[in-house]
């Protein structure tokens, strides 16, 4: 039986202490896209890199990026131990360490993706978003960011029958108070694993 670690919270340079969770504190995931490029990005990891410079022992490293629409939670919750190669109810999964996923319309301003990095004896896994702005499409890094997710967003609560509102984040991730929002795209994540986009935009005397 794997030993099956979940990670919810990211930082973009480095994941959580190696003494907490393991050789799963050792994986960066990253998310880039290109200038101009507005309908893809790359998603990336330095497990094989980590491997072959003997920092982590792993015979058989297998890779699992599947990429889910901001208010399909549900399906990544539910697929979040699923390390078969199946895609269910995503937009997109490849089982490489590097790999383009590629929309066919313009890029949503924010991309749930589910990574399940599986080792000999573990399975390391990792929700996190992509955020999208596109008035930044022509920079260096096509207007595309790595989403840190907040960790008190758990795992338990996407089963409880009572939809209660968890958390509410902008599109680059940040926790935010509705009362202090306005002009500005924010996302509800709820109990039952839904989550809704709204835009908030408040009349000033």
């Amino acid at each position: 039986m794997k030993k099956i670690t979940f990670l919810i919270t990211i930082i973009i340079a480095t994941l959580t202490s190696h003494a907490q969770f393991g050789d799963c504190g050792l994986i960066n995931l990253s998310a880039t896209g290109t200038p101009g490029n507005n309908y893809s990005f790359q998603v990336g990891s330095n497990v094989d890199s980590l491997v072959t410079a003997g920092v982590i022992s792993s015979n058989n490293v297998q890779h699992r990026w599947r990429a889910y629409h901001y208010n399909n939670f549900q399906d990544l919750f539910n697929n979040s131990f699923d390390t078969s190669s199946t895609c269910i109810n995503c937009l997109w999964s490849s089982t490489l360490s590097q790999d383009t996923y590629m929309s066919n319309t313009i890029m949503d301003t924010l991309t749930m993706m589910l990574n399940m990095t599986i080792l000999d004896n573990q399975t390391c896994v990792t929700i996190f978003g992509v955020s999208f702005i596109p008035s930044n499409n022509n920079n260096s890094n096509g207007g595309f960011s790595y989403v840190q997710m907040n960790q008190s967003t758990g795992i338990p609560n996407v089963n409880n029958k009572e939809k209660v509102l968890l958390k509410t984040f902008n599109i680059l991730g940040q926790e935010v108070n509705t009362d202090e929002v306005n002009n500005e795209i924010i996302i509800h994540l709820y109990s039952d694993g839904s989550s809704e986009k709204k835009y908030v935009s408040k009349l000033t005397d």
